[in-house]
């Protein structure tokens, strides 16, 4: 018996949710804009700083040429014309801008960003829960439950991760923006009334099990292919960064704007260890995904394997991943080499939940539309 109300309840709430995502998404944004404003101009003040600094230079050059003749000329007397102190009202130094943070506890677009995501994502599940209410079963049961779902997993996923370590709340633009994305596509294409399950899915425990690892390595993957999106991002802007300072450039800049965004964000490096990370979850996720699938589809359909389109592309997904691992354990194909076959790994996970699940007709065609 599908309860309406809470069916209701649930729309409204992702509803609401997606509003909350849009405003942290534009509090995310207005800080990187805001610091990336604050590094152009406290490079342009360095810089004017030390032209100012050159200036003094060559006058107290002048100053003390003049003092040097004038000396000579008067017999040795030294004490009219001295240069300028160097710590009295002329020093550049006092010009030269310090781009400080916001002090302790300041609310800064970036904090009132992170606590908009937490509400958002408490209403993302209280959306979640009220569906599965409603129908009295799991709330995955077609494309716009597992939408809704592994969404919300994600951001769990990266608060989790940005309250370990909150430097990693700079990717926050970068992880509202595709969940935003998806939870959008969710409510405009994928969404279809609350109702029971087919009799195909009913009377298992395996839609726990075997979809519930799904949803998690669905999560972990998009996580993971937006940090090493930006690794490759923050790696090929170090190395601009180094080959301009190589150059002899005082100030070398990269990008322009979006260089300085990129700035706020952590090392390419740290961002390779972050990415291995999940998706060292996300492929042990993905291979119970495969062993659990094969004994539900023993149970259901009497054979482990039947060339179904959803087991080989989750089993192409598996190979990729496992290259991925491989390559980044290889020290030839760390960094860029090994964050490329992560994003194949991505690519190969979207076609799998769109084109698999709606064009490609198969045993697993349980999008609801």
């Amino acid at each position: 018996m599908i309860n309406e109300q809470l069916a209701e309840l649930s729309n409204l709430a992702l509803v609401v949710t997606i509003v909350l995502y849009v405003l942290a998404l534009i509090g995310f944004g207005a800080d990187l804009a805001s610091h990336s404003q604050r590094r152009s101009d406290a490079r342009l003040a360095a810089r004017e700083a030390e032209r100012l600094e050159g200036r003094e230079s060559e006058g107290a050059e002048r100053t003390l040429q003049s003092a040097t003749v004038g000396t000579a000329a008067a017999g040795g007397s030294t004490g009219a014309a001295l240069p300028a102190d160097a710590d009295g009202p002329g020093d550049s130094r006092a010009a030269r801008p310090a781009e400080d943070g916001p002090a302790p506890g300041t609310m800064t677009a970036q904090r009132f960003a992170f606590l908009l995501t937490a509400a958002a994502t408490v209403l993302h599940l209280v959306g979640v829960v009220t569906r599965a209410l409603a129908t009295q079963r799991v709330p995955w049961a077609n494309m716009y439950e597992f939408a809704t779902t592994s969404t919300a997993v994600v951001m769990i996923a990266f608060l989790v991760f940005s309250l370990r370590r909150v430097e990693l709340r700079a990717l926050g633009t970068f992880v509202v923006g595709p969940v935003l994305l998806v939870l959008l596509l969710a409510q405009t294409f994928w969404i279809v009334p609350a109702a029971q399950l087919t009799p195909s899915l009913q009377n298992s425990h395996w839609i726990y099990i075997h979809i519930g690892v799904a949803i998690i390595a669905t999560a972990l993957s998009i996580l993971g292919a937006v940090v090493a999106g930006m690794q490759l991002l923050q790696a090929r802007h170090e190395n601009a960064l180094v080959e301009r300072a190589g150059a002899g450039e005082e100030h070398p800049e990269h990008w322009g704007r979006f260089g300085h965004v990129l700035d706020r964000l952590p090392s390419s490096t740290v961002l390779e260890a972050l990415s291995f990370r999940i998706h060292s979850v996300a492929f042990v996720c993905w291979t119970f995904t495969l062993i659990f699938g094969a004994i539900w589809a023993r149970e259901a359909w009497g054979r482990f394997w039947g060339w179904d389109p959803k087991e080989v592309w989750t089993f192409i997904i598996w190979v990729i991943y496992a290259a991925y691992l491989h390559a980044r354990a290889t020290g030839g194909f760390r960094g860029s080499r090994a964050a490329g076959l992560a994003l194949a790994g991505f690519v190969a996970v979207v076609f799998n939940y769109t084109i698999v699940n709606t064009v490609i007709n198969g045993l697993h065609s349980y999008s609801g539309l």
